[in-house]
């Protein structure tokens, strides 16, 4: 007998005849003899229609900003109505259910509403509700805070509710349903050649996470990758008969991922909506970088990307890679130190940038990678606007208006179809 934690998002349970699905399969698993925690989303689109109800009530375009308590009572509904209607279709199956809130499920956050950070599960409901041989079904992306208000985990918060409840539980297996077949290569609606990756470390999967693949939540896989490890299978809901429960289809994020010897880049990730912010004539040093970070941050601009190059004469260009959205303000901020800093230059931006993420711990002390990704853009007329890189990733700074392209020429220079299809070993196994 395992226990399982099963999580089921929006598109999973968008219908009565999804719900029906995710039943039948729950169903089965508990008939076979497994106890199953399922963790639910909210159906469909309704965590965005509540937004947008929100905005209609207020006025207001951000009612997280204005009502960060009363949003999140709000979006808690959904995964509410979810729960409980997987628990009365799983009845119905023959199988006992019961269904539980984040905070009767004792997901202790933060106190940050609507973007809370869980501190602790005590999960003594979910298994006293396992141990009497019903299946829980719990609302995910959703706590209760040390000081007992309702909070909402982020976008996504579903699959960190399923990996914290695994491992507070010690499940067998944390499986994410969803409505792809598992992690790609890129993404395949913008890469047709795309291929299921098999087998991804955690990191790796973090870094595509945080680069733009939205498959799954990057606090999930982090809060998976902590000792001991967790492995998270990613796979579709939507697959039926036979093969539907082979405990091996989709992709496996793990400690034990695929080796070979000429993969370099294990997958591609993007996002749109970036702009850069070029600063000239700076004061060179360390207090210009130092002091003009330090009061974007202070602002809450996050910064993606720095660059420094010296113009001569004891003046150096310092260049900022920022969300769109935050560029006004990284503006008049730069402008504001620029001026303390005692900077004369011209200020010039870009917008309409994408940020492009090659991620693999292939690359890490090899050689030629940068060039071979560079040579790959210029062969197909990419310019790069702007580049960084971690210890398993390099990102480039590319127009929007040519990222598919970009990213189909690096899919097909780094080879990654083929990679995918190729059977390999798997580290520390067999």
């Amino acid at each position: 007998m395992a226990l399982l934690v099963q999580k089921y998002g929006g598109t999973s349970v968008g219908s009565p005849e999804r719900i029906r699905a995710v039943a039948a399969r729950v169903a089965r698993a508990r008939r076979r003899g497994d106890d199953v925690v399922v963790v639910v989303s909210a159906m469909g689109h309704t965590t965005d229609e509540m937004i947008e109800l929100a905005q209609a009530v207020t006025g207001a375009d951000n009612p997280a900003a204005e009502h960060p308590r009363e949003l999140d009572m709000l979006l808690t509904a959904g995964e509410r109505i979810s729960m409980a209607l997987v628990a009365m279709a799983i009845r119905e199956e023959g199988v006992d259910a019961r269904s539980l809130t984040g905070s009767q499920a004792a997901i202790i956050t933060d106190e940050t509403h609507t973007s809370a950070r869980i501190v602790e599960v005590r999960a003594d409901r979910v298994r006293e509700t396992v141990d009497g041989g019903c299946v829980a079904i719990v609302a995910g992306f959703q706590g209760v805070s040390t000081t007992r208000e309702i909070t909402t985990l982020g976008r996504g918060g579903s699959d960190t509710t399923a990996v914290a409840l695994a491992r507070a539980l010690g499940a067998d297996r944390c499986e994410i349903y969803t409505d792809v077949d598992g992690i790609f290569t890129c993404d395949p609606r913008r890469v047709p050649d795309a291929r299921i990756i098999p087998r991804i470390s955690h990191d790796e999967m973090v870094e595509l996470a945080q680069s733009g693949a939205q498959v799954m939540h990057a606090r999930a896989v982090d809060l998976g990758a902590r000792e001991p490890a967790l492995d998270i299978r990613v796979l579709s809901s939507f697959v039926t008969g036979p093969g539907e429960d082979d405990p091996a289809r989709g992709t496996l994020i793990t400690e034990h991922p695929m080796v070979r010897e000429d993969q370099v880049v294990t997958g591609l990730a993007s996002a749109r909506g970036y702009a850069k912010l070029i600063l000239h004539a700076l004061p060179a040093g360390m207090r210009t970088p130092t002091e003009m970070l330090g009061a974007l941050a202070d602002a809450g601009v996050s910064v993606d990307m720095v660059a420094e190059s010296p113009q001569g004469g004891g003046r150096v260009l310092l260049q900022l890679t920022v969300r769109e959205d935050d560029l006004p303000r990284a503006r008049e901020i730069a402008a504001e130190v620029a001026a303390r800093l005692g900077g004369g230059g011209a200020v010039e931006e870009r917008t309409g940038l994408s940020r492009i993420a090659l991620v693999g711990r292939g690359m890490s002390g090899r050689p030629g990678v940068y060039a071979q990704a560079y040579r790959t853009l210029m062969d197909a007329g990419v310019d790069v606007e702007a580049v960084s890189t971690s210890s398993i990733s390099i990102t480039l700074l590319v127009p929007s208006d040519r990222e598919d392209e970009a990213l189909r020429a690096l899919h097909d220079g780094f080879t990654l179809a083929a990679q995918a299809e190729a059977p390999a070993a798997a580290a520390g196994v067999g």
